[in-house]
C-alpha cells in the first residue's frame, strides 16, 4: 500500500449551508438560518419550502486531464492555499486535506476535490459555481508547461434549478460558457427527462488568439482508474436520513460500545460512517469524513491511486446521496447492490464515464428498484458515458420516500448501526 501522509487539516466549523463568495481556507462562512426541523411538521402535513430551507444535493462534477510534462508532481506541487484561492471562484472552502503517494484529497464545504499530477476531479453541490474555476486552473497548468487533453463535465438534473447562478442557470448556459472557453463542445443528455444526466466534453486546448485549436488524443488504453462510477440517489429511507442528522445520529455506545470514543472533532462523523455501513463497504480505505450542522455528511477515501467519495443531503423533503469512485472493482454487481441498499432510495442513477468508446456497466438488479432506462453516448472521439436509471417498484413500501416529510419524533429517535456490508473479493 502507498504511504499515507496527512498534509493538513483546518478546524473550520462550517455550516451545512455555507456559500462563501470570496473566502479562502480558514475564513468564515455565512450560516443558514433554518434547521432540518424547519422543514418538518409535527402533524405530518407539508410545510412550505422557502428558498432558504432547501439545499441542492446533486453535484456538478468536473474531470480534467492534462498533458504530462517533465515535472513528476505536476499539479500536486501547488499547496492547499493555492487550491483554496482557486475554490473561491466556485464559492466553497477547504475543510480537510489528506494525501498519499498518488494524489491529494480535499474535503470541501460543498463536496470534494481530488488532485493528481495531471488530473483534477472537482465535485461541488449546492449553488456553487464550479465552472468558474477553469480560467485559474488553466493558468496553473500553463505554468507547468502543460495543456488540456480532455475535459468532462456533468451532473444529475438540478432539483431546484431556479436557485442556480451563472454559469449554471441552465444546461445551455453551462454549454455556452465552455464554448466561450474552448470553442467546441460535445454535449448529451441521458435518461428520462425528469431525472436526466447531462454531460459536456472537450478534447482540445483553448483557442489562442492567432493559432488554431490543437486536438490532443487521450491514451487508447488508460489505466482502470481513469473511469469513474457514480451512483446518485434520491428519496432515501427515513431511517437513513436520521443517521445523518445531528439530533438523531447514533450514540457512541451504540457504535463502539460503552468505552468507544474518538477525537471530539471527528467523533460524530466517524459514528455516521460506521453506523451507515460505509466503513465496512470500504476495507483498507483511509477515510476522511465530516458531519455538518445541523445535518449532512461528506467523506473522502484514499487507497493507492483510487479515490472514494460520499455526500449526503438527509432532509426528507429533498434527500439525496451520492457515491463515486475510480476503483473498477466497485462496478461489480454485488458492490453496487450493497451501496444502493445502504441508502434504500426511491431513485438511483448509475453512470460510468470512460476514456474509451463503449459502455461497460453490468445489467444491475437492485433491491426494490427496477431499471427504466439504459443509455450510452459518445463524448467526442475518445470518451463515452453510460447511464442506467432505476425507480422504486410499485410494491416497495418499507423504504419508499414518503409523500409527507417525517415528524419530529421520528427524527429524534436514536438508531442502531445498520449492520455490516458484505465485502466483495
Amino acid at each position: 500500500a502507498a504511504r499515507t501522509r496527512d498534509i493538513s487539516e483546518s478546524t473550520i466549523l462550517c455550516s451545512r449551508w455555507a456559500f462563501p463568495k470570496d473566502q479562502g481556507l480558514g475564513n468564515g462562512t455565512r450560516e443558514h438560518t433554518s434547521s432540518i426541523m424547519d422543514i418538518m411538521d409535527v402533524t405530518g402535513a407539508h410545510a412550505p419550502l422557502s428558498t432558504d430551507m432547501v439545499f441542492e444535493g446533486p453535484e456538478k462534477k468536473l474531470e480534467v486531464y492534462f498533458k504530462p510534462t517533465q515535472r513528476a508532481n505536476g499539479l500536486r506541487q501547488y499547496s492547499a492555499p493555492v487550491w483554496s484561492e482557486l475554490l473561491v471562484d466556485a464559492a466553497c472552502t477547504i475543510l480537510s486535506v489528506k494525501g498519499n503517494d498518488e494524489f491529494d484529497a480535499y474535503l470541501l464545504s460543498e463536496s470534494s476535490l481530488f488532485v493528481y499530477p495531471y488530473r483534477v476531479v472537482l465535485k461541488t453541490c449546492g449553488t456553487t459555481t464550479l465552472l468558474l474555476v477553469l480560467p485559474k486552473l488553466l493558468r496553473m497548468v500553463e505554468e507547468l508547461g502543460s495543456s488540456l487533453e480532455l475535459l468532462q463535465y456533468g451532473h444529475l438534473r438540478y432539483k431546484f434549478p431556479e436557485q442556480q447562478v451563472f454559469p449554471h442557470g441552465s444546461f445551455m448556459e453551462e454549454r455556452d460558457y465552455l464554448i466561450d472557453l474552448f470553442g467546441e463542445v460535445t454535449e448529451c443528455e441521458l435518461g428520462p427527462r425528469d431525472c436526466s444526466w447531462s454531460m459536456l466534453s472537450v478534447s482540445k486546448e483553448p483557442s489562442e488568439a492567432n493559432e488554431p485549436s490543437v486536438y490532443r488524443t487521450p491514451p487508447t488504453s488508460p489505466p482502470g482508474g481513469d473511469d469513474i462510477l457514480e451512483i446518485a440517489m434520491e428519496g432515501l429511507a427515513l431511517d437513513v436520513c436520521a443517521l445523518f442528522c445531528r439530533a438523531s445520529a447514533p450514540s457512541a455506545e451504540s457504535v463502539y460500545g460503552a468505552s468507544g470514543a474518538t477525537p471530539v472533532e471527528r467523533e460524530l462523523a466517524t459514528r455516521m460512517t460506521v453506523a451507515s455501513g460505509l466503513r465496512e463497504l470500504l476495507p483498507g480505505v483511509e477515510i476522511d469524513d465530516w458531519a455538518f450542522e445541523p445535518c449532512g455528511y461528506s467523506m473522502n477515501g484514499l487507497r493507492d491511486g483510487y479515490y472514494y467519495t460520499v455526500h449526503i443531503t438527509p432532509e426528507p423533503a429533498f434527500s439525496y446521496a451520492s457515491f463515486e469512485t475510480n476503483d473498477p472493482s466497485y462496478r461489480d454487481t454485488e458492490y453496487v447492490r450493497r451501496i444502493v441498499r445502504a441508502f434504500a432510495p426511491s431513485l438511483a442513477v448509475v453512470t460510468l464515464t470512460t476514456r474509451r468508446i463503449g459502455c461497460e456497466l453490468p445489467a444491475y438488479e437492485l433491491d426494490g428498484l427496477e431499471r427504466s432506462a439504459l443509455d450510452l453516448r459518445r463524448l467526442g472521439a475518445h470518451a463515452s458515458v453510460c447511464c442506467a436509471t432505476f425507480f422504486a417498484k410499485e410494491d416497495k413500501n418499507a423504504h419508499q420516500k414518503p409523500e409527507q416529510p417525517f415528524a419530529k419524533s421520528q427524527c429524534l429517535a436514536t438508531l442502531e448501526p445498520r449492520g455490516e456490508m458484505v465485502q466483495v473479493s
